[in-house]
């Protein structure tokens, strides 16, 4: 009589293979000594794509096989609800050799909670990705990119780095095509860039494999936001936020 199909997910080898992925990640975290980026090394062609508020289900699947095939590290900034959702796709984020980001637990703009609960957003999500993949992350990103001096300030004493982004093609607008949200990235891509994306969407996940293709023939090479951050050649101060100049040191 043939044996069933064993789920890989549930071998202890794969256990395995997912905690030491994440393990690394969270050793590489720990030589980050800023607590906000706005963008990396404007001498260096590296670009950090990042994608928001997921997992979700096929669709985030969809994308991870799309940066898989292109061989392309990317940034995931979850939400802790949807990470307890979807844990399998928490695991192969970390497998592909990507980077989680924390991004709240509710997603709940920042600005609009009692700053009483903010660190317990920020910490229940991070308890999460410990539960699930056996390591934190330092890096968050608030929801709509909203926070203030206050909320910064629990950002930096509950030991998180807020990453930011110089590219934004607004891909969640209704009737955004791939070929407008690629068309955008192009038009506002720097050295040093960093991208936001959401990984849910379908016409996102169609604009990548272009995206990818022309930012290589610009002589771009894609890190994780992580791999920026220690690329950056000692920037370590923010000179204009609206300008989107390099890195602010803890404070």
């Amino acid at each position: 009589m043939p044996m069933p199909n064993r789920d890989p997910r549930t071998t202890p080898e794969y256990r395995r293979l997912v905690v030491l992925a994440a393990k690394d990640d969270a050793e590489r975290q720990k030589a980050i000594r800023v607590t906000k980026v706005v963008t990396g090394d404007p001498s260096q062609r590296l670009v950090a794509l990042t994608f928001d508020d997921g997992p979700h289900g096929e669709k985030t699947g969809d994308l991870l096989s799309v940066l898989r095939r292109l061989r392309v590290p990317s940034t995931f900034f979850v939400v802790g609800k949807m990470a307890l959702r979807f844990p399998e796709l928490i695991e192969r984020i970390v497998l592909d050799g990507h980077e989680l980001g924390n991004h709240t637990y509710n997603h709940y703009r920042l600005t609009q909670i009692p700053l009483t609960q903010v660190a317990g957003e920020l910490n229940s999500t991070r308890d999460t990705l410990i539960g699930l993949v056996g390591s934190p992350t330092r890096l968050m990103r608030p929801p709509g990119g909203e926070y203030n001096e206050a909320i910064q300030k629990i950002i930096a004493r509950e030991g998180y780095t807020n990453m930011l982004w110089t590219d934004d093609p607004a891909d969640y607008k209704a009737g955004r095509t791939s070929e407008k949200i690629t068309e955008l990235v192009m038009r506002d891509i720097t050295p040093g860039g960093i991208v936001l994306l959401h990984s849910g969407l379908p016409a996102t996940i169609a604009a990548v494999p272009e995206i990818v293709s022309r930012l290589r023939t610009q002589g771009y090479t894609f890190v994780t936001c992580s791999e920026l951050i220690q690329r950056g050649n000692g920037l370590l101060h923010l000179q204009n936020h609206s300008a989107r100049i390099s890195l602010t040191a803890a404070t």
